[in-house]
């Protein structure tokens, strides 16, 4: 990232030239419309709402449409600081400030009474989208003589060059020639900008594909490890489910940017942060889920693209929907899991174990149960009425919520004992006995995680806790070497 904030020329004291200040990209990084559409798509009815505002009116009507039904909370907004300090400092001058925005005036009346920093406001209306030419004129009939104007588009370029003075934040391709021409009239330059590459990196969240090591899982207990046309396989279904898995996460982001700007560690995501535009990330989700899917059928097989492509189905679902409500949303999230387990089997044609199906069911769900208890953990207990954003979880439940967590990963552990048990075992191993190994280090990880989930030191997602918590890499090699060594270390087991 850069970040520099520049004061090139400063207004004398005794200046009344007018400061007029854009909000999308300006003010803020992010535009309100495009994330109010990408939040409305969550909500059937105001997406179709906006829709049909957008057919019988054109972009006005939608953004009205959109700050009736999606408006966002404008007080988590990012708002740039350099941009706010030099409208105080105006404003310490007596000069007269005035929001001039193509955002819809409703959202902007908002801003500007949550800011406190403006005498005026103006912005778009059903019938006048305020954008380029028509902002142009509303500033003129609003201005009292010469103005300064603050922006960062090309679309702003006519502004610029009627303006006396001009500010530029993050400035576009077509913005910076225009700051050259007339480099004398320069008052304000602001570049924070960073990465799209980077941030697009992060929002991808590559540190989650070790999830999806799970596809290997049917090669292991299958022992087809040695042959290299399945860890092929594998390979390829490992990297096309990573990569489809990441389009999935910008899609969930960009639906969620105003729950996220309220959490306390999510505000600070690439699309929350306004790092990444609903654009960038529209096109970079669209790559990479049709990339992957496409990948699968190619690549690997039939069977193993129709189970990415259900698994891409399923995920939606749950984003758009399914994560509303309780008790269907953990379900959802156990079967995303067992889901890769399933795209394992399909891509190397490997028959799925029900054991070891049945297991993974019981396991994540008690992940995902743990996973939502966090969330009603770190909410304020005084208010047991509070709701959880976008889930249909309350404050009160939290030790409902861990005692099915609870009790599903006892259920895993009784399933895990019923399979070392069992005639497939027997045949598949050397020495089966070894596996009862398995069992305690599984309650110990179990029992372990739910302790330590109560004493606040999970983090937000314990599938990320588990990845990096040294006891948890233990615990997984120690098991797969015991799988190992009760498949080819015989043991003769006999009177002494």
């Amino acid at each position: 990232m850069t970040a520099m904030a520049e004061i090139v020329s400063q207004s004398s004291p005794t200046d009344t030239m007018d400061l007029f200040v854009d909000l999308d990209g300006t003010m803020i990084a992010g535009d309100i419309a495009a994330e109010s559409l990408a939040h409305a798509a969550r909500h059937i009815t105001a997406f179709l709402t906006a829709i049909r505002a957008f057919s019988s009116g054109g972009r006005a009507e939608l953004k009205r449409a959109l700050a009736e039904h999606a408006a966002p909370d404008v007080a988590t907004l990012p708002y740039r600081q350099e941009v706010l300090d030099y409208i105080q400092s105006a404003r310490e001058q007596g000069r007269r400030v005035i929001l001039a925005t193509a955002a819809d005036v409703t959202i902007a009346r908002q801003v500007a009474d949550h800011l406190g920093l403006f005498d005026e406001v103006i912005g778009s209306e059903p019938g006048r989208n305020l954008k380029g030419a028509a902002k142009l004129d509303a500033i003129r009939d609003m201005a009292r003589g010469p103005f300064e104007y603050i922006g960062d588009s090309s679309a702003d370029v006519p502004i610029w060059q009627a303006a006396a003075k001009s500010g530029f934040v993050n400035p576009s391709r077509g913005a910076i020639e225009q700051m050259r021409r007339r480099p004398e009239a320069v008052t304000l330059h602001v570049e924070n900008k960073v990465s799209v590459l980077g941030a697009l990196i992060k929002a991808m969240r590559p540190h989650q594909w070790a999830k999806n090591i799970l596809v290997f899982v049917p090669i292991l207990f299958a022992h087809e490890y040695v042959y290299a046309d399945v860890m092929l396989a594998g390979l390829l279904a490992f990297i096309c489910f990573s990569l489809c898995a990441s389009g999935v996460y910008l899609v969930n982001d960009m639906a969620d940017i105003q729950a996220d700007r309220r959490h306390a560690t999510k505000f600070a995501r690439p699309f929350a942060a306004g790092h990444l535009s609903i654009k960038q990330g529209i096109f970079a989700a669209t790559t990479l889920i049709g990339g992957s899917i496409l990948m699968a059928f190619l690549l690997v097989n039939i069977l193993f693209g129709l189970v990415l492509a259900g698994y891409a189905i399923l995920t939606t679902a749950y984003t758009f929907c399914l994560k509303r409500f309780s008790t269907v949303d953990v379900v959802a999230l156990s079967l995303l899991y067992t889901v890769r387990i399933l795209a394992g089997s399909a891509a190397t044609l490997l028959a799925p174990s029900p054991w070891l199906l049945s297991y993974s069911l019981f396991f994540f769900l008690s992940l995902a149960y743990m996973k939502r208890y966090i969330e009603l953990d770190q909410m304020e207990a005084s208010r047991l009425d509070e709701r959880l954003p976008s889930r249909n979880y309350y404050a009160s439940e939290v030790q409902l919520v861990m005692t099915f967590g609870i009790a599903n990963g006892a259920l895993s552990i009784l399933t895990l004992a019923q399979y070392v048990n069992s005639t497939a075992v027997n045949i598949a191993y050397a020495t089966p006995y070894l596996l009862w190994l398995i069992v305690p280090i599984m309650m110990f990880w179990t029992y372990r995680s739910w302790t330590w989930a109560s004493r606040g030191k999970i983090g937000d997602d314990p599938v990320v806790f588990a990845l990096k918590d040294q006891i948890s890499r233990i615990c997984v090699v120690s098991i797969l070497i015991i799988i190992l060594s009760a498949r080819i270390i015989p043991v003769e087991w006999g009177a002494p």
